[in-house]
C-alpha cells in the first residue's frame, strides 16, 4: 500500500465537506474517485496532496503516519496533482515549466544542461515532440497536459492525482493519455482519476471509491460492478429511462421548425431538418461536422449564405438572437463560461438576462421583482445556490449549465436549442438536464440537442440526425437507433463502411 487514509473528516463553518472517508491505493494502481459536484473529492484530493489538513483522521504514506506541512511537502514525498485548469506559465519555455518550484543548480547558478537533459529525456518518454524552447502557452491543450505531467516526473512522482484530465482532449489525444497512463502503471506509479465520464473509470482503472454529500458510500473493483450500479451509488437512487409512451405526446403532424437548403460556407451545405411539436431531435457529429455553427445560425449570432427557416409554419428572418429570442428560440451554448453567462455577475442577473426589459421599471430595474423570478426559475431548476446574488463563476458546472436553461425557462423559450449541455457537469446534473428536457416537451416545447456522447443522444432523443462536413448524411428513428451505424455516419461513411 503506498498512501492510504483513515476515517478522515474535513469540517467548515456549517458545511461537512468529508466525514470519515476511508481510502487507499497501491503502488502501480489506478483508482477513480466517484461522486457528483459537492461529494467531497476535491476535499479529498487536497488533504491528499497536503494543500488542506484534516479536522480529524490521520494519512499514511509506506505504512507510516504523515502530516504534510503543504502541497510542497507531498510533492517531495512524490505525491502530485494535475489539476484541470493546467498550472502552466504561458510566457516560460517548456523546460522551464518542467522544473518550475525546482530548478536545479550547481555552484550558485542554474544548471540549464542538466534541466535540458532531464526535460528532454522525461519528454521522449512520454511521447511529446514539443520543443524545449518552445513558449508553454503556444502548445495544444494536450502538449501542456503532458508538461503538467513532465513536471512531476521531474519530481519524482510516485502519485500523480489527475483530476478531470480529459475534459479539454480529442478522442484521439484522451487514447495516447491512457497509453501513457498504463506505462505509467507498468512502472510502479499510481494514478487517482477523477472524471465526469464513467466510460473511461472502466476503461482505464483497476478500482473506485464512491463519495456523496461528503460520506463514503462505498469501493468496488470495476469487473465487479457496471455503469447502472455505479450511476445508483452515486445518486443513492437508480436512473430513469426514456418511456416509449412519451412518443405519444409528440405531434409528428405539428412541424415548429423547418430548415431548407441552409448554407453557411465552408461549415453547413444545403442542411434540411424539420423539428415536431413536443420532440427531442439530436445531432450528432464528429469535431468539424458543423453542429455548433448549424445552431448559432438557427439562432442568429451568424449569417446565412443561402437557405429558408420556418417557425410554426410562416418563413422568418432570424437576423440576430435578440430576433430569435422574440420568435421563441433560445440557445444554450457550448462555452457556457464565455457565451452563455456573465461569470462576474449574480446569479439572479444571469437568470433575468434575457428577459431584463419586464424588470424594468419607471425608476429602473425592478430588483425585487427580478429576483423574485430569478427565485422561482431557479427553485424549478433546483439550482444549489447560497444565495441570488452570489457570482454565477461560484456555482458548479452543473449549477451554471442550469442557470443558462434558467435563462431560456424565463425567456419564454418554445424551441430550445442546446449545444453540449451536459460536458463537463457530473451524473447527476446529467440527469437533472435529461429530466428538464423530459419536461419541457411534456409541455410542447421542443428541443435540439447537440452532444458527442452518441449515447446520451440515443438515451434522450426521438429521432437522431447524422451530421458530416456541414451535411446531413442520415436520420434514425428511435426504433433504428444503432451505435455503430450512427456512429459511421456521422463519419461519413455508409452503413457498409464506404464514404458518402
Amino acid at each position: 500500500m503506498l498512501l492510504e487514509a483513515r476515517s478522515v473528516s474535513k469540517f467548515y463553518p456549517g458545511v461537512k465537506a468529508l466525514k470519515d472517508v476511508d481510502f487507499n491505493i497501491d503502488a502501480g494502481e489506478v483508482v477513480a474517485v466517484v461522486g457528483e459536484n459537492g461529494a467531497g473529492k476535491s476535499t479529498l484530493m487536497k488533504i491528499l496532496a497536503g494543500a488542506i489538513e484534516p479536522n480529524e483522521g490521520e494519512l499514511r504514506l509506506d505504512g507510516e503516519r504523515v502530516l504534510f506541512d503543504g502541497p510542497l511537502d507531498a510533492q517531495m514525498r512524490g505525491i502530485c496533482t494535475i489539476y484541470q485548469e493546467l498550472m502552466i506559465v504561458p510566457e516560460l519555455s517548456v523546460v522551464e515549466n518542467v522544473f518550475l518550484g525546482h530548478l536545479k543548480k550547481k555552484g550558485g547558478f542554474l544548471d540549464w544542461p542538466a534541466m535540458r537533459e532531464e526535460a528532454s529525456r522525461i519528454l521522449a518518454r512520454l511521447g511529446s515532440s514539443a520543443s524545449l524552447d518552445a513558449k508553454a502557452g503556444d502548445l495544444s491543450v494536450a502538449e501542456q497536459q503532458l508538461i503538467e505531467i513532465a513536471k512531476s516526473m521531474s519530481r519524482k512522482s510516485r502519485l500523480l492525482i489527475m483530476d478531470e484530465p480529459t475534459a479539454s482532449l480529442s478522442k484521439e489525444e484522451v487514447a495516447s493519455l491512457f497509453e501513457l497512463v498504463r506505462s505509467l502503471k507498468a512502472e510502479g506509479i499510481a494514478v487517482i482519476l477523477i472524471t465526469h465520464h464513467l466510460h473511461e473509470i472502466f476503461e482505464i482503472c483497476d478500482r473506485l471509491i464512491v463519495l456523496r454529500d461528503g460520506d463514503y458510500v462505498g469501493a468496488s473493483d470495476i469487473d465487479e460492478i457496471d455503469e447502472a450500479g455505479l450511476v445508483e451509488m452515486m445518486l443513492g437512487h437508480a436512473v430513469e429511462t426514456y418511456d416509449d409512451s412519451h412518443r405519444e405526446m409528440i405531434k409528428m403532424d405539428q412541424v415548429v421548425l423547418s430548415v431548407r437548403d441552409l448554407t453557411r460556407a465552408p461549415d453547413i451545405n444545403n442542411v434540411d431538418l424539420s423539428l415536431h411539436r413536443g420532440e427531442v431531435l439530436g445531432i450528432a457529429g464528429l469535431m468539424g461536422a458543423g453542429r455548433t455553427e448549424l445552431v448559432r445560425a438557427l439562432f442568429g449570432a451568424d449569417s446565412l449564405d443561402n437557405g429558408e427557416i420556418e417557425i410554426n409554419g410562416s418563413v422568418v428572418y432570424v437576423s440576430s438572437p435578440r430576433k430569435a429570442l422574440d420568435l421563441g428560440l433560445g440557445l444554450a451554448p457550448e462555452d457556457r463560461k464565455t457565451q452563455g453567462l456573465v461569470l462576474s455577475m449574480p446569479i439572479a442577473h444571469n437568470a433575468t438576462l434575457p428577459s431584463l426589459s419586464k424588470h424594468v421599471g419607471p425608476f429602473g430595474i425592478n430588483l425585487r421583482n427580478e429576483n423574485a423570478v430569478a427565485e422561482d426559475l431557479c427553485a424549478k431548476l433546483f439550482v444549489k445556490y447560497a444565495n441570488l446574488s452570489q457570482p454565477v463563476g461560484n456555482l458548479s458546472g452543473g449549477n451554471q449549465q442550469k442557470v443558462v436553461l434558467a435563462k431560456l425557462l424565463g425567456a419564454g423559450t418554445d424551441i430550445y436549442l442546446l449545444d453540449e449541455p451536459t460536458r463537463g457537469i457530473d451524473i447527476g446534473a446529467k440527469e437533472a438536464i435529461f429530466d428538464l428536457i423530459w419536461e419541457l416537451t411534456a409541455q410542447g416545447s421542443s428541443v435540439i440537442v447537440i452532444s458527442s456522447v452518441i449515447e446520451e443522444l440515443m438515451r434522450v432523443c426521438d429521432r437522431i440526425v447524422c451530421l458530416h462536413l456541414g451535411r446531413v448524411t442520415n436520420t434514425y428513428k428511435r426504433g433504428d437507433f444503432n451505435l455503430n451505424r450512427i456512429m459511421l455516419n456521422a463519419m461519413g461513411k455508409s452503413e457498409a463502411g464506404t464514404a458518402q
